[in-house]
């Protein structure tokens, strides 16, 4: 066999692949978004508790109280969700069942649901 017999097509099929992998789409990479982001876009909204499980007391007074709630956000029909939030101690009742908690939604993925208030915050 001649040497640019096997040279050439070599030579074909690397440029090609080159010329595939210069020219390929790149997949746009996934925004991470933080929970301050979520928190900053996030819109007023109103819940009801449906349920609510308090776990024992933590370090600082707080309780992890999960909890399923009816949310209501304007020009939406209501939906329930499940969240986790960390509560002080003497602000539980505000989270009993039946209660009605104002909160912030972020309307891209309205399962992050954030308290208003400095007496609880969002756990992931």
């Amino acid at each position: 066999m001649n040497f640019y017999s096997i040279i050439v097509p070599v030579f074909f099929i690397i440029v090609v692949v080159i010329f595939l992998l210069l020219t390929r789409k790149r997949k746009p990479k996934a925004e991470k978004v933080d929970h301050h982001t979520r928190q900053e876009r996030a819109v007023w909204a109103w819940t009801r508790v449906l349920s609510a499980e308090p776990g024992p007391v933590g370090l600082g007074g707080t309780v992890r109280v999960k909890m399923k709630l009816e949310v209501h956000l304007r020009g939406e029909e209501p939906y329930e969700a499940e969240t986790l939030w960390l509560v002080d101690e003497e602000a539980l009742d505000y989270v009993e069942v039946g209660k009605e908690v104002p909160v912030k939604v972020d309307p891209t993925a309205p399962q992050f649901i954030y308290p208003h208030g400095s007496w609880a915050k969002f756990v992931e």
